[in-house]
C-alpha cells in the first residue's frame, strides 16, 4: 500500500495493525477451543510469515511455539499483541505491553465500559497507559483484526478456523457475531475477505480509522460494515467523502431505528425528522449504501464485484417465461429501476429473431429457447447495442436436456465480447452444477431472489448518481445573514420574520398588536381578507391551541376572532389570571397556493438538515416529507420534490394552476443556507405552511416557528 491519505490521523497506526511484522499472544494457551488458543492457531493456519511470540510463564512452548514468561522478555520489537485475558488481567497486561514498547494491542475481553462505571474506569486506566507510551488499542470487547491476504490474524474468531479465502472486500464491524455470519454468507457465494476489523468499544481506534485504511487498500474494491453507533461523526463523514472520491462503495447496516426523540420535538420538522431518518438522509447524501439485512449486503457486494458501478437505472430483461418477464418489470419500479423501451433498431432486430414473440423489453424468449441454444445470447447482443440498457438480466429456469447448459455457455461467450453487464436470476431458486460453474468462471453474478437483485441494482445506481453529483458541488462562501437575540426558545414573531427576510424568505403583510381593538385597526391598514393568530412564546403550534382564525373580512369579524383567539389561548395556557397571550398577529391572508412544509432540524452529531414535504394541519399525519443535509443545491431540492407524494399538488391538481416550483426551489435552497450559517443558534425551524402560489407569483411563509439554542453546540461524545 502506498502513502496513505490522512483523514482521521490514525491511518499509519491502523496499517501497522493490519500489516504487523511481529505478533505476540499474551496468555497463549494449548487448550484447543479456548479464546487464548485461537490466535496462535490462526496465525499458523494462515501462514503468517512474521515473528510470532507466545507469552506464557508456565509453559516452555505451545504447539511448537517457544514461550517467554513476559512480554518484556521478547527478543525484538513487537508490532501487535493480542491479550485474550479477563478484564482485570487485561489492564495489567496492557501496562506491561506499554512498558515493553509494543505498537498496538488487541483486547478481546468483555467486562469494560459496556458494564458500567467500574468498567469505564478500567478503560480509562488502560487507555492512559497506552497513550503515555504511544501504543494504540483495538477494542476492548472485540474479536480482533485480520489481514487474510498476509495471514496476519490477531483474532479469537472461531469462524476463521473454517478457512476464509482472501478477496476484494473489507469488513469493518461493531458486532463480531454478525460479521461472522456475513463471512459465512460471503463464502457460500465465493466472495472472499481481504481485511477484517471488529471495532469493539472503540476507546482508541474506531470505526472511521479502519474504514479509512480499508478504502485506501488498492486490492479492496468495496467495504461493508455493521454499525451500532457512530461515535466520531466528523471522522465518519470525512471517510465517506474519501470513499466517494475513490469511487469505492461503503455498504452498511445501521441498527437502531427508534423514534423516541421525535416525541420530544417542538416543531413539526423535528417530529418528522426522527433519528433514523437523519441517518438515512446523511448516508444518501454521502453515497453510503444502507441496507436492512445481511442478505442485501451480500447482494450489493456480489453485483458490484460482478458488474461494477452502473451508469443508469436501465435494465434489459429476457426470460424463459413471459409471465415472469412481466412480473420482473412490475417489480423493478418498486426499486426505482427502469425497464426502458428499446430503440427502433433493437426492436426490428428482435422481431426478426423472435417471430412468435414481441420485440419488447422485457423480452419473452418463448419456447424457442429450449430449441435454439443461442437465442438468449442473440437477445443479449441486441440489448448490448441499446444505449438505454445498463444491465441485462436473464431470468432462467432448468431446461430439458442440454438446452440450459448450452444457453449458459453461449450467453457467457456473448457477454465476453459485449460491454453491457449481465446478471442471472434463477427463477427456480438454484442452478445445476454445470451452469453454476459456467457463470462463476465468467464472473457473472447469480441471484435466487429477485428482490435482492433489484435492491442491489437500485442501490448501486443511487450510489453512482450521488458520487457524481458530489463532485460538482461548489463550496459555499457567502457570509451569514440575520441576527439572533440572546437566550433560547422560540423566537418572537418579528424576530423570526426578520431572520427569514434576510435570506429572501418573505411573509404576507402583518402586524403584531397587543389587543383586539388594535387588531381591528391593523386589519384596516393591511387590507382584507386577513387571518388573526395568537402571539405567545409558549404556544408553538397555534392551530392546536385554537389560536388561528382565517378568512376574516370586516372589523366585526376581526373583533370576534381576536376575542376568541385570546380566550382559547388563556385556556390552553392554564386558565389562570396570569395565563395570557403576548398579543395578536394580524396577517394578510393569501388565498391561492399549495401548502408545503419546509424546515430545519439541527442534529447534535451531524449538524443541520433541511426538510421538505406536504404541509398544512395534516403534516404529521401524512408524514410525507424528505430530508437532506444542509445546505442543498437546486438539483437536490428538485430530487426531494420527486420523492414526496404531494408533488402532484404542485403540478396543477384537479384544474388548479401549476404552482411556482422554481420559487419553491429557491426558497428551500435559501432556507438550507440559513441552517448551515446558523447551526449554533437553531434547534428547529418550521415554515408550515410555506404557501407556493401559482407560477410566477412566488412563495410566502405564512407561519414560521424558529426554536433557538443559547449559541453553543455541544460536541457529541
Amino acid at each position: 500500500m502506498s502513502e496513505l491519505i490522512a483523514v482521521t490521523g490514525a491511518e499509519e497506526d491502523v496499517r501497522r495493525v493490519w500489516s504487523p511484522r511481529s505478533v505476540a499472544v499474551i496468555g497463549a494457551s494449548s487448550r484447543p477451543g479456548t479464546l487464548s488458543w485461537w490466535p496462535l492457531r490462526l496465525l499458523r493456519q494462515y501462514g503468517f510469515d512474521g515473528a510470532i511470540h507466545a507469552v506464557n510463564p508456565r509453559r516452555p512452548d505451545i504447539d511448537g511455539f517457544p514461550c517467554v514468561p513476559s512480554i518484556s522478555e521478547v527478543d525484538g520489537p513487537v508490532d501487535l499483541a493480542i491479550i485474550p485475558l479477563a478484564a482485570a488481567d487485561t489492564v495489567v497486561a496492557v501496562k506491561e505491553c506499554a512498558a515493553a514498547g509494543v505498537g498496538a494491542v488487541v483486547l478481546p475481553s468483555q467486562g469494560f465500559g459496556e458494564l458500567g462505571e467500574e468498567g469505564r474506569a478500567q478503560e480509562r486506566e488502560l487507555l492512559g497507559a497506552a497513550r503515555e507510551a504511544g501504543m494504540r488499542v483495538v477494542g476492548p470487547n472485540t474479536d480482533g483484526v485480520a489481514n487474510l491476504a498476509a495471514g496476519a490474524l490477531a483474532s479469537i474468531q472461531p469462524l476463521f478456523g473454517q478457512g476464509v479465502r482472501p478477496g476484494k472486500v473489507a469488513v469493518v464491524t461493531q458486532s463480531g457475531a454478525t460479521a461472522a455470519s456475513l463471512l459465512v454468507r460471503f463464502d457460500a457465494e465465493g466472495i472472499g475477505c481481504r481485511l477484517y476489523a471488529s471495532a469493539g468499544n472503540e476507546i482508541d481506534l474506531g470505526l472511521a480509522d479502519y474504514l479509512s485504511v480499508a478504502l485506501q487498500d488498492p486490492e479492496v474494491e468495496i467495504v461493508v460494515s455493521f454499525v451500532e453507533a457512530i461515535r466520531r461523526p466528523d471522522d465518519f463523514v470525512a471517510v465517506a467523502e474519501l470513499a466517494a472520491r475513490l469511487g469505492k462503495p461503503i455498504v452498511l447496516i445501521k441498527v437502531g431505528r427508534t423514534e423516541q426523540a421525535a416525541a420530544r420535538a417542538a416543531a413539526h420538522t423535528g417530529a418528522l425528522a426522527g433519528p433514523d431518518r437523519i441517518y438515512d438522509a446523511l448516508f444518501r447524501s454521502l453515497g453510503v449504501i444502507r441496507v436492512a439485512e445481511l442478505a442485501e449486503i451480500v447482494a450489493v457486494v456480489k453485483l458490484y464485484l460482478g458488474v461494477g458501478a452502473p451508469r443508469s437505472t436501465g435494465m434489459g430483461v429476457m426470460s424463459v417465461s413471459g409471465g415472469q418477464a412481466g412480473a420482473i418489470a412490475d417489480r423493478a419500479a418498486d426499486f426505482h429501476v427502469t425497464v426502458p423501451a428499446l430503440t427502433r433498431g433493437a426492436q426490428d432486430r428482435l422481431m426478426e429473431l423472435l417471430p412468435f414473440g414481441s420485440p419488447l423489453n422485457p423480452c419473452d424468449l418463448t419456447g424457442e429457447v429450449a430449441k435454439r441454444h443461442d437465442l438468449a445470447a442473440e437477445v443479449y447482443r441486441i440489448y448490448d447495442t441499446d444505449p438505454g440498457i445498463d444491465l441485462v438480466v436473464y431470468a432462467r429456469k432448468e431446461l430439458t436436456g442440454e438446452a440450459g447448459r448450452a444457453a449458459a455457455a453461449n450467453l457467457v461467450a456473448a457477454r465476453s465480447k459485449g460491454s453491457t453487464p449481465l446478471a442471472i436470476y434463477a427463477m427456480d431458486g438454484r442452478l445445476n452444477p454445470d451452469e453454476t460453474t459456467t457463470y462463476a468462471e465468467a464472473g457473472v453474478p447469480v441471484f435466487t431472489s429477485l428482490a435482492e437483485l433489484l435492491t442491489a441494482h437500485g442501490a448501486l445506481v443511487q450510489h453512482a448518481a450521488t458520487v457524481a453529483a458530489r463532485t460538482e458541488r461548489a463550496p459555499r462562501t457567502a457570509a451569514p445573514r440575520g441576527e439572533f437575540p440572546a437566550g433560547a426558545g422560540p423566537l418572537a414573531e418579528d424576530a423570526a420574520r426578520a431572520l427569514l427576510a434576510a435570506y429572501g424568505l418573505h411573509s404576507p403583510a402583518s402586524e403584531v398588536v397587543p389587543d383586539v381593538e388594535s387588531a381591528v385597526a391593523a386589519a384596516e391598514r393591511i387590507g382584507y381578507p386577513v387571518a388573526v393568530k395568537v402571539v405567545s412564546d409558549t404556544i408553538a403550534h397555534k392551530t392546536e391551541a385554537g389560536g388561528v382564525v382565517l378568512g376574516l373580512v370586516g372589523a366585526d369579524a376581526v373583533r370576534r376572532a381576536g376575542e376568541t383567539v385570546l380566550a382559547n389561548a388563556r385556556r390552553h395556557l392554564g386558565g389562570g389570571p396570569d395565563d395570557l397571550a403576548d398579543g395578536l398577529l394580524v396577517q394578510r391572508q393569501v388565498v391561492d397556493g399549495v401548502e408545503i412544509i419546509a424546515g430545519l432540524v439541527v442534529d447534535p452529531q451531524f449538524g443541520p438538515f433541511v426538510l421538505l414535504g406536504t404541509g398544512g394541519v395534516l403534516t404529521e399525519l401524512l408524514a410525507d416529507a424528505v430530508l437532506r443535509p444542509a445546505p442543498v443545491t437546486p438539483a437536490d431540492v428538485r430530487e426531494m420534490l420527486g420523492e414526496i407524494r404531494g408533488k402532484v399538488l404542485l403540478e396543477g391538481f384537479r384544474g388548479a394552476p401549476p404552482a411556482d416550483v422554481d420559487a419553491l426551489v429557491d426558497a428551500v435552497v435559501a432556507l438550507s443556507e440559513l441552517g448551515a450559517d446558523h447551526t449554533d443558534h437553531i434547534t428547529e425551524l418550521d415554515l408550515n405552511p410555506l404557501l407556493v402560489r401559482p407560477a410566477g407569483l412566488g412563495v410566502v411563509a405564512v407561519d414560521a416557528l424558529v426554536v433557538t439554542r443559547d449559541g453553543t453546540r455541544e460536541d457529541p461524545a
